[in-house]
């Protein structure tokens, strides 16, 4: 999905001839805008990207409009780009979160700032409406507080998130991020600056706590069986499991978490 296409596609229908060539005249410059963007976000470096409005006579309320009304609205030309992006993200999992489905697209660099980028493919990311939220306004002002992109960001491979049985009753988890050797200081710091941005910790806590819920009958069955280490070795199973499927989900460091836990196993879970 090229940028210069899109655009096209998006402005195909508009009437007003003096804003439909005004429209027309700065492709040129959505082209060249999105040819930098990957530039720059192959080298972590989308906070230099300057913020122009307006895009040669074209001013940047013109572009949001786009993207609202002609990109985003059922029934117009550029809505097939619009809900193909949605499909994207792997199991319609918010690829910010990684908790909540896919319901909106989100501009990686907001459209009322760099509305250069309203309907360019590679700024818009589909994702869940409370991440879309918190992120609304972040604009990165340095390479330390840029959100991970999803398309140019793979932080998948090595381990950063990590929870702590939490010893109380009701039985509980939290969460934080842990530094990666392998990463550069500015990987690690996007990685926290996320999580934080997000409030992720307790999103995941909230999750951990319904989990925990779930399976304390499962847990009560082997501990009635086999003590504290038959329930050991149910949660290092399920966190084996969940660590082959994805290594950083809240499942994987929830149930790390817990079978690690002298207290849980011993019956915390009771409590």
């Amino acid at each position: 999905m090229a940028a210069g296409e899109t655009f096209a596609i998006c402005i195909s229908r508009v009437r007003n001839r003096a804003i439909r060539r005004a429209l027309i005249a700065i492709r040129p410059d959505i082209e060249a805008a999105a040819a930098d963007y990957v530039v720059k976000a192959d080298n972590a470096e989308l906070y230099r990207i300057p913020q122009v409005d307006p895009i040669g006579t074209v001013p940047g309320t013109e572009m949001v409009r786009t993207y609202d009304g002609r990109m985003a609205q059922k029934g117009q030309p550029g809505r097939p780009i619009y809900d193909r992006l949605k499909l994207l993200p792997d199991n319609d999992r918010c690829p910010f979160c990684d908790l909540r489905n896919v319901s909106t697209l989100d501009h990686f660099l907001p459209k009322q700032d760099y509305p250069i980028f309203a309907v360019t493919p590679v700024n818009l990311v589909g994702c869940c409406a409370d991440c879309n939220k918190l992120k609304h306004a972040a604009i990165p002002m340095n390479a330390n507080n840029t959100v991970l992109h999803p398309y140019f960001d793979d932080v998948t491979t090595q381990k950063w998130l990590a929870a702590v049985a939490v010893e109380r009753a009701p039985a509980a988890v939290t969460f934080h991020v842990v530094e990666v050797d392998e990463w550069d200081v500015t990987l690690n710091a996007r990685v926290v600056y996320q999580f934080e941005l997000l409030r992720l910790a307790e999103l995941y806590s909230r999750q951990a706590a319904h989990e925990i819920a779930n399976i304390r009958a499962n847990l009560c069955r082997h501990f009635e069986e086999g003590g504290a280490a038959a329930v050991r070795s149910e949660l290092q199973w399920q966190w084996e499991s969940r660590r082959r499927h994805q290594l950083n989900s809240w499942q994987t460091a929830t149930y790390e978490a817990l079978a690690k836990s002298d207290w849980f196993c011993g019956g915390g879970f009771t409590e």
